[in-house]
């Protein structure tokens, strides 16, 4: 490079460096001099804010996309640490205006200081008249903000509400839990059922509005936005129409329906009474209603079907029935012989009718408790344990909704180490009609005719079946793998199968007939602690090809064949509708009126 050339480029860097020294200067000039006061007054008085914007959590929609669980925009009430210039006066007005404690405000606001830049939320959903007010005395509230927030809206109250579960505020435990997962002091997250299974699809992320306020906190203008993304959507394997029909077939009365595809274990309808409201939760629910909820002896926040533990009573006989099979004990020709009692040991066990002489699928038709207690007998408490067991009773099913309980299967073993006794035959002959000891949940119930409608495949109940975005793109689908086969032979369950389809053939099931429908299932009047037993039904249909598997349980109503059936019968009446494309009958308002139940509950033994 020669010098005149160096010359001429180091004159050009000189001019550009000169350039933008110029511009700096100019830009100094303006901030300092021209703007000064203005952004001397900004800092000042910290009149930039960053607010977080609240992301709508996702719908939850049925299979055929009917809304279920949705968003309705709201006021909500927080306070800016920073802004914040007289703290007990501030939350002695606050809380005069929003019904609060003022020691409850202050403690919220001494666990935001750390953050003084995020607003600490005071309460949701609040009324318009309220707003009002504060927006009146907002020059003596600095740092009370009022944001527009969206809130859960459970479209049909207490419609499925244990499934759907509900949301509050983050608490201290699950932040500390959850923080690294980008949950924030003062977030809603998903308590109980499918809000909390799926809050981590179902939340969204949180957007920001930089904005400049006035010295009242009112914001003059928006300076940036980042956009709230929006949860995903969640289909639910729940029938919108069948579930009604389900809901209002158990009336006002204690219990639960559940309907499930025993093929993949999707579940079409669930529904558990009493239920609760989970828009009370949506705005924060009130301590008084918290406390009526956790006191009341109902326990509706209780999800019966996967947290109830309940005697199947005689639909427990399929397991017996399985074991007697699979043992050699009996066969479909086997005969025998029903006084009305059987006599063990200077015991004697009563059962529902003196039926006579029965072969073994009209035993099974008849829910002859002689013939079980002989065959339970001579299979032995291990042997029965061992047939529940494979049937998934006494475990978890691995359904798609928290706290699932377990139930109980007893054995020798198990008696010698809950209750520091031996086992008795009469605990034998109770274990195989489903009462003494045994307790199963209404899900174990379902799953267990699913075994047996579809082959012998324990399926993964779940309620979910996909996740979308927004706009409709699928993220996930949701088809948990099987829980395994059952140890039981083709050739048991078809004879257990043929058993089920005489119940409703001739049996005590006959009052699930209808034109054209075919169905198998099994009776249960399970005995109770206190009051009329607990009436179960239990069936599948189509017989010889099944789709749907329906169980109900009624507590305290007395005979499964009066009080479950016929809701079992209205849950597949809508299915069917449904399936073919027309309406829906509408649902009774009140459950079918019980039979003449009996004196002494004692003498109700199976059935």
């Amino acid at each position: 490079m020669d010098r005149d050339a160096f010359e001429r480029r180091l004159a050009a860097m000189v001019v550009v460096v000169a350039a933008m020294l110029a511009v700096l200067v100019v830009r100094l000039w303006q901030v300092q001099i021209v703007q000064g006061d203005y952004y001397l007054k900004l800092s000042e008085e910290n009149r930039l804010r960053v607010t977080p914007l609240a992301a709508p959590r996702g719908a939850l929609v049925d299979r055929r996309g009917r809304t279920l669980v949705a968003n309705r925009p709201a006021f909500t009430v927080a306070l800016l640490p920073l802004e914040v210039r007289h703290p007990r006066a501030e939350a002695q007005a606050v809380g005069k205006i929003l019904g609060m404690d003022p020691a409850d405000i202050l403690t919220r606001l001494a666990a935001g200081r750390d953050r003084p830049f995020e607003p600490v939320r005071l309460k949701r959903d609040v009324p318009k008249e309220i707003i009002g007010a504060i927006e009146e005395g907002q020059i003596d509230l600095p740092g009370v903000l009022v944001e527009v927030e969206p809130v859960r809206q459970y479209v049909y109250k207490t419609l499925a509400a244990q499934i759907f579960g509900y949301v509050g505020e983050i608490s201290d435990q699950e932040l500390k839990r959850l923080h690294s997962a980008g949950y924030e002091m003062g977030d809603l997250i998903g308590k109980e059922g499918i809000e909390e299974t799926y809050d981590a699809y179902i939340r969204g992320r949180n957007g920001q509005l930089q904005a400049e306020v006035d010295a009242q906190g009112r914001m003059v203008r928006a300076l940036g936005t980042v956009p709230a993304v929006p949860g995903d959507e969640v289909v639910l394997g729940i029938d919108l129409a069948v579930q009604q029909v389900a809901e209002a077939g158990l009336g006002d009365r204690p219990g639960i329906v559940v309907a499930m595809d025993p093929r993949d274990g999707t579940i079409v309808a669930m529904v558990s009474h009493p239920a609760f409201d989970p828009n009370v939760f949506s705005g924060g629910i009130k301590a008084s209603d918290w406390n009526a909820l956790l006191k009341d002896p109902a326990r509706p926040l209780l999800d019966r079907v996967i947290q109830g533990a309940y005697p199947p009573g005689s639909v427990f006989k399929v397991v017996t029935a399985s074991a007697a099979l699979q043992m050699g004990l009996v066969t479909p020709d086997t005969g025998f012989y029903s006084p009305g009692y059987y006599n063990l040991g200077g015991w004697t066990f009563h059962e529902w009718k003196a039926l006579g002489h029965v072969n073994f699928i009209d035993a099974i038709a008849q829910s002859c408790d002689a013939c079980f207690y002989d065959l339970a007998r001579r299979a032995g408490p291990n042997a029965v344990a061992k047939f529940a067991r494979t049937y998934g009773l006494g475990s978890p099913t691995g359904v798609d909704l928290p706290n699932e309980g377990d139930g109980v299967i007893p054995d020798p073993a198990w008696k010698k180490r809950a209750w520091k006794q031996d086992w008795f035959g009469g605990d034998t002959l109770n274990m195989g009609i489903g009462q003494g000891y045994v307790l199963t949940t209404p899900l174990q119930i379902a799953r267990m005719m699913a075994a047996v409608a579809n082959g012998g495949t324990l399926v993964t109940p779940h309620v979910v079946t996909e996740i979308r975005t927004p706009g409709g793109r699928s993220v996930a689908r949701i088809a948990p793998p099987p829980g395994g086969r059952i140890d039981v032979t083709q050739h048991t369950l078809d004879i257990v199968r043929e058993g089920l389809t005489a119940v409703v053939e001739r049996g005590t099931g006959t009052a699930l007939q209808m034109p054209g429908f075919t169905a198998a299932g099994k009776t249960g009047t399970a005995e109770a602690s206190h009051g009329k037993p607990y009436a179960w039904f239990a069936a599948y249909a189509p017989a010889d090809a099944p789709r749907l598997v329906v169980v109900a349980m009624v507590e305290n109503a007395g005979f499964g064949a009066e009080n479950a059936l016929p809701v079992v019968k209205q849950v597949f009446q809508a299915w069917l509708a449904e399936e073919q494309g027309r309406t829906v009958p509408a649902p009774p308002s009140q459950p079918a009126p019980p039979g003449a139940a009996p004196a002494d509950p004692r003498e109700i033994t199976g059935r």
